[in-house]
């Protein structure tokens, strides 16, 4: 056998071997119930309102009928790096119409509940009643600082404050385990809070990682757009509340869609 004969017939069992191998990852990260953390997602609604160039002129939070501050933007299965998405529940991915109606006190429409069941609640391992139980015990137990409860004129706050503002009103988080993500010009988007899989506080991975989110020293707040009516007193995240205390936001039609708010720290564009 030639010199060369000898080199190639290794390489090429190599690679036939290679070929023969399943790949060592495929599926592993989409799998119900496997991730290592949850990120709570609060969005300052304003915000999202004033992004798009205007495309969310008929999304109904972005009317004058309520105030929308913070509201729930959804409840993140996260891996230490990265996350999953879309797990594969072998059953109905949907929601059942009355869940998503009862959950529109602290979310903006039906349609973002049906998208953050599929996108990130068929990977917590819950079925439906039990994520969304889940994601509204912990927005609820969520304090937010009265002067951000119901913000009447812009404001401009140091970042660090705003985390410290947080920190202090829910005595049970540590910096570990908060995130505040902002746009590049300094627009408050989000902020992130981390929990174990049993809702407890938790640190947050390398997705939430303060410098990338938000590498601004400011971040701006645009004022919300309803009422100050229905404000909670307690500075609670129940200011989301309408005033006449009814939780439905528009209908199931297409104008209630909560259509194109940038998700960004999943690259994301549309939901």
């Amino acid at each position: 056998m030639s010199i060369l004969s000898r080199l190639a017939a290794p390489t090429v069992a190599a690679l036939v071997a290679i070929s023969a191998s399943p790949p060592a990852t495929a599926g592993m990260g989409d799998r119900p119930g496997d991730f290592d953390y949850y990120a709570l997602v609060l969005s300052w609604s304003p915000s999202f309102c004033l992004s798009g160039n205007g495309s969310h002129t008929g999304d109904p939070q972005c009317g004058t009928s309520r105030p929308y501050a913070f509201v729930l933007h959804g409840l993140w299965p996260q891996f230490d790096k990265g996350w999953p998405e879309s797990c594969d529940t072998s059953g109905n991915a949907s929601v059942p119409p009355d869940l998503a109606r009862s959950m529109l006190d602290i979310m903006p429409s039906d349609k973002l509940v049906a998208h953050e069941f599929e996108k990130h609640g068929t990977c917590s391992g819950l079925d439906a009643q039990g994520y969304f139980g889940l994601a509204r015990r912990l927005f609820s137990g969520i304090a937010i600082p009265p002067k951000y409860v119901n913000l009447q004129a812009p404001l401009q706050v140091p970042l660090d404050q705003l985390r410290g503002d947080l920190l202090a009103a829910n005595p049970s988080l540590s910096p570990a385990n908060i995130a505040v993500d902002c746009d590049k010009n300094g627009r408050l988007v989000e902020v992130h809070v981390c929990f174990s899989k049993d809702g407890h506080p938790q640190p947050c991975g390398r997705n939430e990682v303060q410098a990338r989110m938000c590498r601004q020293d400011t971040v701006s707040m645009p004022p919300v757009r309803g009422g100050a009516g229905s404000a909670a007193s307690d500075g609670s995240p129940a200011a989301t509340q309408p005033a006449n205390g009814d939780s439905q936001v528009g209908d199931s039609g297409a104008s209630s869609g909560y259509t194109s708010h940038r998700h960004r720290h999943h690259n994301y564009y549309n939901f």
